[in-house]
């Protein structure tokens, strides 16, 4: 079975078309790998956890995927993560450039071979991120890429 541990930022007035915006890109750029059946961890702050926007990446998720795990982490735990994205703001704010970056990398640090498949996606209204992380798939196992 294959792991996939998506890390998702978001702002407290997200919707769930935000959320929606997000996955469609992602899954996009996993096109070439097949996901199904693979077993998914979302990942978020623990700060953002209570909130109504977590509440709708819940509902929102609940609606797309058969079986998600979920993990909350404290924002200390994504500080001095480097991600490939850089916000000024973030670093300032988390100590990182990218929540859902760290978020995704924090969620497989168990696995030291996992890596970004997905850079951080931004959704249309900006008001969610999402990124994923996991081990890549061998080129042989991708359709249409020669080994």
């Amino acid at each position: 079975m294959r792991y996939l541990f998506a890390g998702w930022g978001f702002q407290a007035g997200a919707l769930p078309q935000s959320f929606e915006s997000c996955w469609s890109q992602a899954t996009q750029a996993l096109a070439s790998a097949d996901t199904a059946g693979c077993r998914w961890t979302f990942a978020l702050l623990s700060s953002k956890s209570q909130t109504l926007a977590a509440g709708a990446l819940q509902d929102w998720a609940r609606q797309r995927l058969a079986q998600i795990d979920w993990e909350s982490f404290a924002d200390s735990a994504i500080a001095h993560i480097a991600t490939p994205s850089h916000s000024p703001r973030l670093q300032q704010r988390f100590a990182t450039g990218s929540v859902a970056e760290a978020l995704a990398l924090h969620a497989s640090a168990a696995n030291a071979s996992s890596r970004l498949l997905v850079l951080r996606t931004v959704s249309a209204d900006r008001r969610a991120t999402l990124a994923i992380a996991g081990l890549p798939l061998p080129t042989s196992l991708i359709p249409g890429v020669l080994p």
